[in-house]
C-alpha cells in the first residue's frame, strides 16, 4: 500500500501490450509499477514485453499478501475480544473489515479474471515460462481471494455473535424488570387500596395499624419470591 493508504483503497491497472511495446497511463503512485521502474533504471528489469507484464502481476499479487495477513490477523484479534469488550467498537470495527474485504474483492475477482484469460489467450509473445509464471501467480491471488472470503464470512459470524451477545444483555435486563415489577404490583394495589380517601378504612383510627401492614406487605413479598422459586423464574 501507499504510505497512508487503506486496505481498500486500490488503484486498477489497465495495460495495452504486445510483442514490442506497452503503453498504460497513470494518475496515481502504484508500488509495483515503481518497483518495477526501479529495476529498469538498474538494467536488472524485465527485457521484453511478456517479461514485464508477467512481473507486474507478481508484484501486484505479491503486494496484496501482507494486507491478507493483516485482515486475517484482524479478525482473529476481534474474536477474541468479542466476548471481554463493550460491542459499541467493535461492531464499527467488523463493519469496517468487511467494507475492505468486499472491496479487495472487487478488484482482485478481475484480476484473476484478467490473469486466467491471459494464460489461455493464444498470444504469440507470451511463451510457455510465461505461461507457468503466470500459472503461479494465479493460484496465488485464487488463494488470497479464498482468504479474503475467509475473512468476510469470519467477520460476518462474528458480528452475528456479537449481536446476539446483545440481545441475550437485553433481555437479562427486561427480564429483571419484568420481575421487579411482578413483585411489586401487588404491593402497589394494595398500598393504593388503602390510600384512598373514604371512610372505613381498616386501621384508620389505630395508632398502631402500620406496623401489621407493614408486615403483611413483607410477607405478601415473600410469598411471591417463593412462588417465583417454585416456578422456577428465578
Amino acid at each position: 500500500m501507499n504510505p497512508g493508504a487503506t486496505p481498500d483503497d486500490m488503484v486498477a491497472v489497465r495495460l495495452w501490450a504486445d510483442n514490442e511495446r506497452l503503453i498504460s497511463t497513470s494518475q496515481r503512485d502504484l508500488l509495483s509499477i515503481d518497483d518495477l521502474v526501479e529495476q529498469l533504471k538498474k538494467e536488472k528489469g524485465p527485457s521484453e514485453s511478456a517479461d514485464f507484464v508477467v512481473s507486474l502481476a507478481d508484484r501486484l499479487v505479491w503486494r496484496m499478501s501482507d494486507t491478507v495477513d493483516t485482515l486475517e490477523d484482524q479478525i482473529a484479534e476481534l474474536e477474541e475480544q468479542v466476548l471481554s469488550e463493550e460491542g459499541t467498537t467493535l461492531r464499527f470495527d467488523l463493519a469496517t473489515l468487511r467494507r475492505q474485504t468486499i472491496a479487495l474483492r472487487r478488484y482482485l475477482a478481475p484480476e484473476r479474471d484478467a490473469v486466467s484469460s491471459l494464460m489461455n489467450e493464444r498470444v504469440s509473445w507470451l511463451h510457455d515460462v510465461h505461461r507457468m509464471r503466470l500459472r503461479e501467480v494465479s493460484d496465488r491471488l485464487i488463494r488470497h481471494i479464498e482468504d479474503i472470503d475467509a475473512v468476510r464470512e469470519r467477520a460476518a459470524v462474528t458480528q452475528e455473535e456479537l449481536i446476539s451477545r446483545a440481545s441475550d444483555q437485553q433481555n437479562k435486563r427486561m427480564y429483571v424488570l419484568s420481575i421487579v415489577a411482578a413483585v411489586f404490583l401487588p404491593l402497589s394495589f394494595l398500598t393504593g387500596l388503602l390510600g384512598i380517601n373514604v371512610g372505613g378504612i381498616p386501621g384508620s383510627e389505630n395508632p398502631t395499624a402500620f406496623l401489621p401492614v407493614i408486615l403483611f406487605l413483607t410477607v405478601t413479598v415473600l410469598c411471591q419470591i417463593l412462588l417465583f422459586k417454585w416456578k422456577k423464574w428465578l
